[in-house]
């Protein structure tokens, strides 16, 4: 699976379009829904897309460590909901 920042653009008729440039950080809506993912299908191979724009590598290890806190965080429930 892999997650990437988007841009928001404006069109000519006023609504907003988000396109896949990576090169942002992931929006809260995307771990939202890779949580959801997590929870659903399981833990899978996942890679933060980042193609342009490059930060700090703090803040591209900070990014993967989001997608680690929430793997850990589905694990940790599921262990739990097993003792039970």
């Amino acid at each position: 699976m892999h997650l990437a920042g988007h841009t928001e653009r404006e069109t000519e008729s006023g609504s907003t379009i988000l396109v896949d440039t990576h090169n942002r950080p992931v929006k809260k809506d995307v771990w939202d829904l890779y949580e959801h993912a997590v929870r659903t299908i399981g833990v899978v191979p996942t890679l933060i897309e980042w193609d342009q724009d490059f930060p700090a590598l703090s803040e591209l290890v900070g990014e993967a460590d989001k997608a680690r806190a929430i793997i850990k965080r589905v694990q940790n429930e599921g262990q739990a909901d097993a003792a039970k």
